[in-house]
């Protein structure tokens, strides 16, 4: 497990995020390796979030007149 997202695309994000839920279901963690991957998971869940927003916003900008915004909201 990666200790940090500064240098990650959103695609690696979502991929590791992807990982830890599958091994959360499996209910194979020990209870601490769970609290563990449930804390990583939430701190990649608002990166991606937070690129996904970025991205909308920089979507906005780059249309004509900034109304499809809500179209991504």
């Amino acid at each position: 497990m990666a200790d940090n997202t500064e240098n990650m695309s959103y695609e690696e994000a979502a991929k590791e995020l992807e990982s830890i839920i599958s091994k959360l279901e499996s209910g194979e963690a020990s209870l601490d390796d769970s609290i563990k991957l449930y804390s990583r998971g939430m701190e990649l869940s608002k990166y991606c979030k937070e690129k996904l927003d970025s991205i909308v916003k920089q979507i906005s900008v780059l249309s004509e007149d900034g109304s499809s915004e809500s179209d991504f909201s």
